[in-house]
């Protein structure tokens, strides 16, 4: 799925270092993994992530969002 890759890219270039302590970048970042390798993720609210992710960077426009709205977009589509 192409969004996971691009969430993972943005997470690598934006919050390198975030990724690797408990956070919502974390939390994303384990999410496209768990997507990638086919994992039941139907209690994740792709709301709460973006909420708390607005909450703890205080980036409401970052590109992330963007690409977790089209990847909610395209989990709810095939399912």
């Amino acid at each position: 799925m192409k969004y996971t890759d691009k969430l993972q890219d943005l997470i690598d270039l934006e919050y390198p270092s975030q990724k690797l302590y408990p956070g919502v970048i974390q939390d994303i970042y384990n999410l496209t993994k768990r997507i990638e390798r086919e994992e039941n993720i139907n209690n994740i609210s792709f709301f709460s992530l973006a909420r708390r992710f607005v909450d703890e960077t205080m980036d409401y426009k970052s590109e992330i969002l963007v690409v977790l709205k089209q990847l909610e977009k395209e989990f709810k589509k095939e399912n």
